[in-house]
């Protein structure tokens, strides 16, 4: 396995932005005197972080990079910053536009990384999971699957906050994402309306812990699938909103790409 940490430039932030990568490269294991070979190029997972987070946080608090090479697949973390991975044009910072497609061209320039669709996977905690389905649905044509792990899907919800001193509650702190809030319903940021008009959705795949906080608004989104003829797996399990059930499903998300 290589890990690779490191600063890329991107037209999408104007800015120099942080990546972590793992590549199931070099599995050489001494003790056995084995080597294992994973073909090229490497089918691809884009991870995405949740709120307060950064790249290098799945690789501090899950065993993602065992499991990486252990499956044979490389794994892409960018830093997502606190932007739910949308696009703030008042800002110019198109996180939307760089994990959906920038963020591929990249990395597929820099590492032997797999250019077809059925080796391209997206998948997030949290806000990250919000921005795997946002943007797994909006890019639809570079994704085969989205894994949404304790997926944020807030968007109905955050239009009747109010000004509150926590960002988790207060309306400013989403107007400064998402714009006006008003507006968001029907909108490309609005994950229901992202179904209705995707013509080639992908494989979905959900997993929301029963104690999690977040619980209800991924049982509505299933039914919503549901609803609209898509037969996406929903994984019920007990559970709250923690890292240990970020480990144990983004793995069970990854297996999926067996076959």
């Amino acid at each position: 396995m290589v890990l690779f940490r490191g600063d890329i430039k991107c037209k999408s932030l104007q800015r120099r932005t942080s990546i972590s990568v793992i590549l199931p490269a070099d599995n050489i294991h001494f003790l056995q005197d084995t080597e294992e070979i994973v073909p090229k190029p490497y089918k691809t997972l884009y991870l995405l972080h949740g709120l307060y987070g950064s790249d290098d946080i799945f690789l501090a608090n899950t065993s993602i990079q065992k499991f990486a090479e252990d499956n044979g697949i490389a794994i892409v973390i960018p830093c997502g910053e606190n932007s739910f991975y949308v696009d703030n044009p008042k800002a110019h910072a198109y996180y939307g536009e760089y994990v959906g497609q920038e963020l591929l061209d990249i990395t597929r320039n820099i590492f032997p990384l797999s250019h077809k669709r059925e080796d391209t996977f997206i998948a997030g905690f949290s806000m990250g999971g919000y921005g795997a389905i946002r943007n797994g649905l909006k890019y639809h044509e570079n994704f085969s699957k989205i894994g949404m792990i304790s997926a944020a899907l807030i968007t109905d919800d955050i239009v009747n906050y109010t000004d509150d001193s926590n960002v988790l509650r207060s309306r400013d702190f989403y107007e400064s994402i998402f714009g006006d809030l008003d507006k968001l319903e029907g909108s490309d940021m609005d994950p229901k309306a992202l179904i209705g008009n995707c013509p080639n959705i992908p494989d979905i795949y959900m997993a929301c812990g029963a104690d999690d906080f977040l619980f209800e608004k991924n049982t509505d989104f299933n039914d919503y699938l549901k609803d609209n003829g898509i037969d996406a797996t929903f994984v019920r399990a007990p559970g709250e909103h923690t890292w240990e059930f970020c480990d144990e499903h983004i793995k069970e998300f990854i297996k999926t790409f067996r076959g």
